[in-house]
Order: C-alpha cells, then structure tokens, then sequence
C-alpha cells in the first residue's frame, strides 16, 4: 500500500507550499523518448483542443459523461443514481502523466445553485490521439460500485495531478474544506483508490464507507 508514504508526501507539500497544495509533476520522460501533445482549453472551458503535431484532436465536456449515485438534482430531489453529462472543464484540473501520456481531467457535470455535481475522467489515447477510451475515475461512497460509467459525486474539482503516476485530485465542499483523494498507479489507467486526505481538517469531506 503506497497510501502512507503519499501522506508523507502530501504534508511535505502542505509545509513546502503553504496551505493551497501544488502538485509536483512526475519525472519527465526524455523528449527524445517520447513526445508529449499540445493542450488548450477552448470555447469557453467547453472544449480542450490536442495537437501532437500531426493530428487536432477536440475533446467536448459534453461528450464526458457519469452516472452520479446518491446525488441531488437541480430541484434538490435526492436520486439514486443519474446520468449526467459535461458542461465544462476545470483549468487547474487538465492535466497529462507524462509516465502513461493519458490525461487527466476534472469536468463540472451539473451547475445549479447548492447542487453542483463533478467528477474526473482518463482519456487513454490511441495512437497519435486519433481516437481514445474514456475511463471515469470512481469516487467511494456508501454502496460498491459493480460498473465502470458510476461515481458517487463531487462537488468542486480545484486541481489534479500527478505524483510518480499515482492520481491525485484536489477536492472542495459546499463549506470550501479541500481534501485530497489519493489513487496509487496500477494496471487500470485510473488506478486503484488509496484513501482521502483533508486539508482543512475536516474529515467529514472524505468518502465515508
């Protein structure tokens, strides 16, 4: 189990950079090794467009989709479970691990006052980002989750990145208390979950099951 020594780590960070948390890039890969694609956020944060120097891939938010457990609808309706799609990425949370060259993303899947919804996605390129596999990051909650499309929901991804190609995602409440879910690399392009650690010491932020 990595998860103690990426605690470890995470409070180095916490002392190094103050109480914001930036993340350290895992180490780079030769460029002579591997060439990494071009990213930008496009159109208003609802596109990211990928350039690896011979084909323009455009990734819409709304093509990104998650089916949310236990989760509330814009009226406040408490639902098992439903399928939502993206409206828009978050800046600080586009991120590639320059280990796999798959790219993590943080996506707002629901926006109303009170009830926003979000959650994290790997795109795993094939060749040359021609095409790719979308594969959602789960986040833990009360019930197992027995499918790949289903998440228990988010409120507010701030940041993802990358530590020796273990995930991390920095993570708000609707109190602004952060944690971080930690996600030790593995053979699934999401990796396996490690644990929670919250920031403001408000533990009530982590998945609790």
């Amino acid at each position: 189990m990595k998860f103690i020594p990426i605690i470890i780590t995470i409070a180095t960070l916490s002392i190094t950079t103050s109480i914001t948390t930036r993340f350290i890039p895992a180490t780079p890969v030769k460029a002579a090794t591997r060439n990494f694609p071009q990213i930008r956020i496009i159109r208003n944060k609802t596109q990211i467009r990928i350039y690896d120097g011979k084909i323009i891939t455009t990734i819409k938010a709304d093509n990104l989709k998650a089916r949310v457990l236990d989760s509330l609808t814009c009226k406040g309706k408490q639902v098992k479970r439903q399928t939502l799609s993206g409206k828009r990425f978050f800046p600080q949370a586009v991120k590639l691990d320059r280990k796999t060259g798959n790219l993590a993303v943080g996506v707002l899947l629901q926006n109303c006052s009170g009830q926003n919804i979000s959650a994290a996605f790997i795109l795993q390129p094939k060749p040359n980002w021609n095409n790719y596999v979308i594969h959602r990051v789960p986040v833990p909650g009360e019930r197992k989750i027995f499918d790949r499309f289903s998440t228990y929901p988010l409120r507010l991804i701030k940041e993802i990145g990358f530590i020796d190609g273990d995930l991390l995602i920095k993570h708000a409440d609707s109190t602004n208390s952060e944690a971080l879910l930690v996600y030790s690399s593995s053979n699934n392009p999401v990796g396996k979950y490690a644990g929670c650690v919250a920031i403001q010491h408000n533990n009530s932020i982590c998945p609790s099951f």
